[in-house]
């Protein structure tokens, strides 16, 4: 059995059909560099489609820590198996098991994306949900600004954002992003934000750094998306 580290806020994806589970937890794995404890539950008990309340138990039970767990599950019925499952627990560990109303996979690569950078569990299912504090639009119109075309024939998707992101949050400077024929700088330390720009190959991206590391932020972002973010060539156009 895989040993699971539980270091940081785990999913868990609940869903009637099982290769709906099992392929949105790879896209998370993926996606997170596989540092995120994820379960996947789809199925009733004899594999077809449906839920199984044990099995969500068992998954609750397996990836279970300190820093919580999100549950996101796709329809109606399976929220009601998993308010169920969560009941058998310690009342200690019911209070650390928060139900999503999140959309299944964009919702679980959203929270896995954020659970990897370390995120609390409430910053992960406002992640999951796409909500976001408006205090993370930056408005000042300071500090050093960089331009970029990017070459990656997809654009900024999921992966990529995850790392563009990773990589902000290394530095101490403050640094916004945005489209060139934008007007408001989102922060480029959120995944939520940073996705939601859906940057396209082509596109002109627009980066700002105040802070005593500005500089160098600037740099290994405008590397970074130069490069088209380090995946393969065969991907660039």
């Amino acid at each position: 059995m895989t040993h699971i580290k539980k270091d940081k806020v785990a999913i868990v994806i609940i869903s009637h059909s099982p290769d709906v589970a099992s392929g949105a937890a790879e896209m998370v794995k993926q996606m997170s560099g596989q540092s995120v404890p994820v379960k996947a539950v789809g199925g009733d008990f004899e594999g077809g489609l449906g839920t199984n309340v044990e099995a969500i138990h068992r998954a609750y039970e397996e990836v279970y820590c300190d820093e919580g767990v999100l549950v996101i599950y796709d329809l109606g019925s399976a929220e009601m198996s998993a308010e169920t499952a969560r009941e058998f627990l310690d009342q200690e560990k019911q209070e650390k098991i928060i139900i999503s109303h999140a959309p299944l996979v964009e919702g679980a690569v959203l929270a896995g994306a954020v659970s990897a950078g370390g995120g609390t569990l409430e910053e992960v299912k406002s992640a999951a949900e796409r909500k976001t504090d408006t205090e993370e639009i930056l408005h000042s119109s300071e500090g050093n600004i960089q331009s970029v075309k990017i070459r990656h024939k997809i654009g900024l998707h999921a992966r990529p954002a995850v790392r563009f992101t990773e990589m902000a949050k290394g530095f101490k400077a403050e640094i916004g992003i945005k489209l060139e024929n934008q007007s408001k700088w989102v922060d480029a330390k959120s995944i939520v934000r940073v996705m939601s720009l859906k940057a396209r190959n082509g596109q002109i991206l627009n980066l700002k750094a105040e802070g005593k590391d500005a500089n160098q932020a600037l740099n290994a972002l405008i590397e970074f998306v130069q490069n088209s973010f380090g995946e393969e060539q065969s991907e660039i156009e």
